[in-house]
């Protein structure tokens, strides 16, 4: 049988993870990393030596040389729903970062060709891999919380993410759709409930002053279709000197329990003279160690999270349907329902009202 050929498409700060996702499955599984497209030219010597593939400029012109059976989109928001359609529309397997698209029109379009075609259509919504939440989606299955009444969520980047990560393209994204989405996602997940209707709230300060047109903080309310209420702080304006990039967690409260899960605070922290403050460590989402043979490996629910794509693929060709993965992964239909609430969340702040997530049409409001 011949090995499954995979690309990625965007190598960035998390793109590069997705090629050390596939190259190590290729001692465990039939599969073959065989190519990269990275627009900018500059990476392409550093990715071609660390992974001894060809590094493409114009992602098309890899798929038409390449003979692919899949891809994994990392690239900037925005930019998902071309290269998704043209991936899906060559016979692809597709994996992307989320969001799935900042259109609710776009990600529907993706998720009817990928329906069409009979080929897997997968999100990279790696929180529904973090084993703490595995075992809290065991304890709902459990029937340990009765039924849900309220939450909150919040996700926090430090300033540095959109101030000088992300600086060239900030203005065309939100700390809704780069942090919300995680937990819109998993909180629907946990839940198995989708968002209904939505009334936010957005703060332009901080980044406008420094010319980053783009929200400092989103406040969202939610209420799911389970009639569950979530409250989720979206930002990215924490000093950079914050213990980590990321401070992140949730509550879940129903009539028989409750849950809180701190996201950034594992449990080990360190401080050293040649480092600013205390920093919090999130090792179980991706680290770097050596295999029993002394071969370095990154591991973690980050990983798993990009590698259980490869692992559906490998299930279809072995004579599995979708139908039969239906509900083990992020699939494109969850995306789609992710945008839809986030793009309500922005049509919510420009009118001041509360907005129908479910309400039969596609909400197309512009991303701000």
């Amino acid at each position: 049988m011949k090995k499954l050929r995979i690309a990625t498409i965007g190598v960035g700060r998390f793109g590069i993870f997705h090629l050390h996702a596939f190259k190590q499955l290729e001692d465990v599984l039939n599969v073959e990393l065989v190519a990269a497209a990275e627009i900018d030219i500059a990476k392409h010597s550093s990715i071609k030596n660390a992974f001894n593939i060809p590094v493409y400029s114009n992602y098309l012109e890899m798929i038409e040389k390449e003979n692919l059976d899949a891809v994994s989109v990392a690239t900037v928001d925005y930019q998902h729903k071309d290269i998704v359609l043209n991936s899906l529309l060559h016979g692809l397997h597709v994996l992307v970062e989320k969001p799935l698209d900042t259109n609710s029109i776009g990600s529907l379009e993706m998720v009817n060709i990928a329906k069409e075609r009979n080929i897997i259509l997968q999100v990279d919504f790696h929180k529904r891999y973090d084993p703490y939440h595995v075992e809290i989606k065991d304890l709902i299955n459990k029937n340990r919380f009765g039924d849900f009444l309220y939450g909150y969520c919040y996700m926090e980047d430090q300033i540095v993410v959109p101030r000088d990560w992300f600086k060239d393209w900030v203005s065309n994204t939100s700390p809704a759709w780069f942090l919300g989405s995680n937990f819109i996602d998993l909180i629907s997940w946990l839940m198995d409930s989708r968002v209904k209707t939505v009334y936010a709230k957005g703060q332009k300060n901080k980044l406008l002053k420094l010319g980053l047109d783009t929200y400092d903080s989103i406040t969202s309310m939610l209420t799911f279709e389970n009639n569950a209420v979530i409250t989720l702080d979206s930002s990215w304006v924490l000093p950079e000197n914050f213990s980590s990039i990321v401070n992140q967690g949730f509550r879940l409260i129903g009539t028989e329990g409750i849950v809180e899960a701190d996201s950034h605070n594992r449990g080990t922290t360190s401080c050293f003279e040649s480092e600013k403050g205390i920093r919090n460590h999130n090792s179980g989402f991706m680290h770097l160690e050596n295999d029993i043979y002394g071969k370095p490996r990154y591991v973690g629910y980050g990983i798993n999270s990009i590698q259980h794509f490869i692992a559906n693929v490998v299930h279809i060709n072995n004579g599995l349907t979708l139908k039969d993965l239906e509900g083990t992964y992020p699939s494109g239909i969850d995306g789609h329902e992710v945008t839809k609430a986030i793009e309500a969340i922005h049509l919510s702040i420009e009118t001041g009202e509360v907005i129908d997530v479910q309400n039969g049409k596609e909400l197309c409001s512009k991303v701000v």
